[in-house]
């Protein structure tokens, strides 16, 4: 553990991944997953090597919340440094859903909930404000 903390310390490596909003009637849907940092935040995972991230978004929301054919509108970028003291870089898509019935793997997603856009609890994950307050301008033309 006392490498492991070294090493982040001293090369800071970077989390490449996507993160995604998905909304119904002005409600968003953050979830707390089964590992790593428990705070609430956005679905999403990690780009594989031959990803592209918009594949990463639609295999990651498969996976976790049982839902496929989605139209995303890509957010862009967002880069910040994670409490873990690593380089993060988003990727970050949106999209409005039809309706708030999904279906969460067990396995990956501990709890999930919607929340009004000015209503997100208090402890989210790094990056999900400003995540969310690109969607919502970025949704709010569509």
């Amino acid at each position: 553990m006392v490498l492991l903390r070294a090493y982040r310390f001293l090369f800071r490596p970077r989390v490449r991944g996507v993160r995604c909003v998905l909304v119904h009637d002005e409600a968003l849907l953050l979830v707390r997953h089964t590992y790593g940092d428990r705070r609430w935040g956005l679905p999403g995972g990690l780009i594989k090597r031959s990803e592209n991230a918009r594949t990463t978004a639609a295999r990651e929301i498969s996976e976790e919340l049982g839902l496929a054919d989605l139209h995303w509108h890509d957010l862009g970028r967002i880069d910040y440094m994670g409490a873990d003291r690593g380089r993060h870089l988003l990727r970050c898509f949106a999209c409005r859903v039809g309706s708030r019935t999904v279906t969460p793997d067990a396995a990956e997603i501990d709890e999930l909930a919607w929340f009004g856009w000015d209503e997100l609890p208090a402890d989210t994950l790094d990056g999900t404000v400003a995540i969310t307050r690109r969607a919502r301008e970025r949704l709010s033309d569509i």
